[in-house]
This record gives structure tokens, C-alpha cells and sequence, in this order.
């Protein structure tokens, strides 16, 4: 069963009209994206989405809640992978990189890189992920079920500082690409994330760009106290 679906499929999927897949598409309620000028849907996200807002005729259960919600950010590093030499001199550019590179397995949807690329691009066409001192924390709009089975950062070290805008006007060096599959897993993790960044010593150690090694040993003793 493909994960992909239509317009058309979401709204036989969640029993509602497709006039009325659109109206939430406008709303910004529905988690969709665009891909080659056309909306695109994760089933499973969808019906997630439809349980935790009681459409549809999906059984209740914990489709928003999950060990990920816990989750630890060096298993999330872990999973997402530290990467470097990222080209590029726009977010887009940068993003078709963080989209190609970030670790992808057979049991991810098919589109899942085309999706993953579109996703980050829509969510900073809202607002700069740029949070200061050369650090962009790039998401997705929506948490999505992307199958990774556990919530996922992929550390990004860019072959040169772009500007993301961000309102210290410093260019940024790094990314942490941020994915989980529900809200309360992304707040987590966008939480241990900031918690790490706040840091001025690890700040500079990020610019020093440490090896693999090094950088998931300074994440795991910077929470060793907390977990």
C-alpha cells in the first residue's frame, strides 16, 4: 500500500468531500505538501492527523503520543547522522543537499527525500530557522510519521557560512535538521536542541567543526545530569 496518496484519496480515506480537502489546505489545518504543482499527502501522517482531530472513522488510540516523546538527542543525532561540507549559497540549495544526504533505508516512502526537501523549504519560506550565533534549526511545519521510527536530528556543517537572515545577522555555519512524528516528540527534541545550543562552550566547540566522534560525546555528557 503506497503512502502517497491524492487529493482525491484523502478525501475517500477520511470520508469528506475533496472541496473540502482543499478548504483545509487553505486553512493550513491539513498536514500536505506540493510537490510538482500538485498536493501530496502521507497516509499515514493523514491518518494520524484525522485520529488526534477525531475525522473520520480511524479508531482511537495514541497516534500522538510515542516513545519518541523522550527521546535522547544523541540517539536522535545518531540516527540523523553528522554531515559535512554542505554546499550551497541559498536555503534551497542547501536543503537539495540536506535532503540527498540525510540517511535514507528501504522502509522510508519512496519519496521520502523529495518530500523531506520541500518540507524544510515551505517551513522557511514562513519565518527564518535561523536562531543566532551562526545556528538555523530547520523543520518541518507539521511533525509528520516519517518512518524513522524514532525522532531524528541530522547535524549539517555548511562548506561556508550562508545568510538565513536571522535577526543577529549572522550567517549560519551549522544546521539541525530537525524530524519527529508528533508534537510532543518535536517540542521535545526542539527543546534539548536549544538546551544544547544555549550553551557559549558548545557553541564554540561547533565552530571548531569536531569530528563524529568528539561532537556525539560532548551531546551525551552535556545530558548526562538530566537523564
Amino acid at each position: 500500500m503506497t503512502r502517497d496518496i491524492s487529493v482525491k484519496e484523502a478525501a475517500e480515506l477520511l470520508k469528506v468531500s475533496e472541496k473540502t480537502i482543499y478548504r483545509w489546505i487553505r486553512q493550513g489545518v491539513i498536514p500536505v505538501i506540493k510537490l510538482q504543482g500538485q498536493y501530496r499527502f502521507d497516509r499515514v501522517e493523514l491518518e494520524g492527523w484525522a485520529r488526534h482531530n477525531r475525522i473520520g472513522s480511524f479508531p482511537s488510540g495514541s497516534a500522538d503520543i510515542g516513545p519518541e516523546d523522550e527521546a535522547s538527542l544523541e540517539r536522535a543525532v545518531q540516527l540523523g547522522g553528522i554531515h559535512y561540507k554542505i554546499e550551497g549559497d541559498t536555503t534551497a540549495e542547501l536543503y537539495r543537499q540536506v535532503a540527498e544526504q540525510f540517511p535514507f533505508s528501504p522502509r522510508l516512502a519512496p519519496t521520502f527525500k523529495e518530500t523531506l526537501e520541500a518540507t524544510l523549504n515551505e517551513r522557511e519560506g514562513l519565518v527564518s530557522t535561523g536562531i543566532g550565533h551562526g545556528i538555523a534549526l530547520p523543520h518541518p511545519r507539521h511533525p509528520r510519521d516519517w518512518g524513522l521510527g524514532h525522532p531524528a536530528v541530522g547535524i549539517f556543517f555548511l562548506d561556508h557560512p550562508v545568510d538565513f537572515h536571522a535577526l543577529d545577522g549572522e550567517p549560519v555555519f551549522v544546521l539541525f535538521v530537525i524530524l519527529c512524528g508528533t508534537v510532543k516528540g518535536h517540542l521535545n527534541m526542539l527543546s534539548r536542541v536549544s538546551h544544547l545550543v544555549s550553551q557559549p562552550e558548545m557553541r564554540e566547540f561547533l565552530r571548531s567543526i569536531p569530528n563524529r566522534t568528539d561532537l556525539l560525546e560532548r551531546i551525551r555528557d552535556a545530558f548526562s545530569e538530566t537523564t
